[in-house]
Parts: structure tokens; C-alpha cells; sequence
């Protein structure tokens, strides 16, 4: 068995490495090594992905959580038995607590440290490992909580051109037309899971020899069954993931946390995760779970409570006690 110092410094050393998307490598690098550290091989794939396999009694379970952060960068530090730094919740926090749990644990596993999931998820999308019967990726959910739905995320470019016209006629510019398709867009848009909601990434409006021209990209994200709008380019449409709460994944995980003493807690998250992918495409449940507070993502005050780290630790070698001996849902 590994010590919680271990365990701490272990994260501590993850989260001092500055790793926003696309500058993945020393990460990776510091995964393989730790995993060889431990007695585990693993290696890094063509796309950056680090990935490791231990074969053992049951169910085969992908543990994937993902390497990279927004940017940003908050000086790593330990105070009040909190760990401050980009990354501590968003999700290395919870990936060094899936590193554990697959160190520790006897179940048959894959792990899979994934690039880019702040950006366009290309770690997941070309992720290439055998198909799992069970799936859980490392994002906070706190302790107590599991995350059974991600909302979806839909990246839109729309583009407007119009004929000049002199500044005193009340006419309408592509900027204009642009803000209204906005409006028409976001007239839906509301609070809660089954509601779209969404921001302008980027607004660009100018003029170019005898005509207007406006370019507004988009952010949207999705409810279960959204229909992205007719008009306009999709540069990246990742559609809502929800498990259901009948699950034996998520019954599991369920009795997981109240072997720790918790009561369980059900989220469903207005975010997009690796979820969202992966779930899809091995055709096999999925739930999300991992230390810390996820209202902390991407802010200045990003820090992870030690303790609920090494509690979520154990949940997650309970539960993988209980999945590798699941019988995983018929298709």
C-alpha cells in the first residue's frame, strides 16, 4: 500500500507541472515514470495519451481522466490542508486519485491520462484501447457525489456580409444581423439540465471595399436531444451523456460512498466531459466521479481538500470491488 504522504506529494508533484491544453508532454512523461516507479509499464500514444493496463479478475474497466488544464497559472502551495494550483480540481485531483486506485486495486483495468479535454477532446476522440465493460472518469464530483450526466457542447461559426450602405439610412450591418441570430438563439436558453445555455466565444465586425463583414463563434451547451440550429458552420458538436440512475454502475458507487461514511449524492453538470465521448463510443455506461469542488474550475481560488482526495481514493477502489463483478447491461 502507497502512504497518504505519498499520495499527497505524488499530486503535488502532477499539479506543480503547468500543462494547458496542447503542452501536455511532462506530464505524461511524469505519469509513465511514476507508473514504472510502482512496478506498472505504461507508454504514450500517438496522440499524446498516456495508458497503462493491469489484468485481473472481472469486468474491464477504463479509468480515464485527462492531463490538461485551462491556463492560468496559481502558485502551488499547501495551506489548511488544502493544495492550491491550476489543476487541483480541474482534474488532476481527480486523476492522481484514478492512479491510486489502479495501483492499489486487483480488478482488471485500463487507465488512460487523456490530452485536450479543454479544448476539442482529441485525446478521447482517438483514444485506442480494448473495449471496457465499464467506464469512470476522473472529473470532481466531491467525494460524496457521482456525476450521471453532462450537458452537451455545441461550437458554432456564423458569418454575415452586406452590400455598405451610407451610415445615415436605417438599415441593418452584419453586425446587427448577427446580434439578432444571437437573440433568436438564446431565446430558449434557461437554468437547469433540460435547458440550453450558452455564450459568444468571439464577435468580429469591419468593413472591406464595398461591404460589411461580421463573424460571431458561439458556444452552446446542450440538453439531451438538442438540434443544433439550421444556419451557420459546426466547428464541434459533442452531444448530452446521461447514465441511468438504475445503473449497477451507478448502484455501485452508490454503496461505495456510504461504505465511507457519506451520503450519495447524484449530479447532473451543465459541463461537457470526456463522458460525453467515451460513453458513446465503446456503447458501454458511464459515470464520472473524483475529488473536489468542481465550482472551483478554471477560477483564481482553484485548491483541493487533502482529505476528501484520500477518501476518494478509497470510494474508488470499493467501488471497483463491486464493478469488476458487475453483470454490465445488456445492448
Amino acid at each position: 500500500m502507497v502512504s497518504e504522504e505519498e499520495k499527497i506529494e505524488f499530486l503535488k508533484e502532477l499539479v506543480n507541472i503547468y500543462s494547458p491544453s496542447g503542452k501536455e508532454e511532462k506530464v505524461a512523461k511524469f505519469l509513465v515514470e511514476s507508473f514504472e516507479s510502482f512496478g506498472a509499464k505504461a507508454y504514450i500514444d500517438k496522440v499524446g495519451n498516456v495508458i497503462a493496463e493491469k489484468k485481473g479478475k472481472g469486468n474491464k474497466i477504463l479509468l480515464a481522466g485527462h492531463m490538461d488544464t485551462v491556463e492560468g497559472i496559481i502558485p502551488v502551495r499547501i495551506e489548511n490542508n488544502y493544495l492550491w494550483g491550476r489543476g487541483s480540481v480541474d482534474a488532476k485531483g481527480p486523476l492522481a486519485a484514478l492512479f491510486f486506485a489502479f495501483i492499489e486495486s486487483k480488478a482488471n483495468l485500463i487507465f488512460a491520462s487523456l490530452v485536450d479535454e479543454e479544448g476539442f477532446s482529441k485525446g478521447a476522440k482517438n483514444l485506442n484501447v480494448p473495449k471496457p465493460d465499464f467506464i469512470i472518469i476522473g472529473e470532481p464530483s466531491g467525494f460524496d457525489g457521482v456525476t450521471i450526466a453532462y450537458k452537451g457542447s455545441l461550437t458554432m461559426k456564423f458569418v454575415e456580409k452586406v452590400e455598405k450602405f451610407h451610415g445615415s439610412l436605417n438599415s441593418k450591418g452584419a453586425a446587427e444581423k448577427l446580434i439578432e441570430k444571437w437573440l433568436k438563439i438564446s431565446r430558449n436558453f434557461g437554468e437547469g439540465f433540460d435547458k440550453p445555455s450558452g455564450r459568444i466565444l468571439r464577435f468580429e465586425a469591419y468593413e472591406r471595399d464595398f461591404d460589411f463583414y461580421g463573424e460571431m463563434i458561439v458556444n452552446i451547451r446542450t440538453p439531451i436531444g438538442y438540434e443544433p440550429p439550421i444556419e451557420g458552420e459546426i466547428l464541434d458538436f459533442v452531444p448530452a451523456y446521461e447514465v441511468s440512475i438504475k445503473s449497477p454502475l451507478v448502484r455501485a458507487f452508490i454503496r461505495a460512498i456510504r461504505k465511507g461514511g457519506a451520503k450519495p449524492r447524484l449530479k447532473k453538470k451543465s459541463g461537457t466531459a470526456d463522458m460525453n465521448i467515451l460513453a458513446p463510443k465503446f456503447g458501454v455506461d458511464a459515470v464520472a466521479y473524483g475529488p473536489g469542488d468542481s465550482k472551483l474550475d478554471h477560477t483564481p481560488y482553484e485548491r483541493l481538500n487533502l482529505e476528501e482526495y484520500l477518501k476518494a481514493i478509497e470510494v474508488l477502489k470499493a467501488a471497483l470491488e463491486e464493478i469488476k463483478i458487475l453483470q454490465p447491461p445488456k445492448d
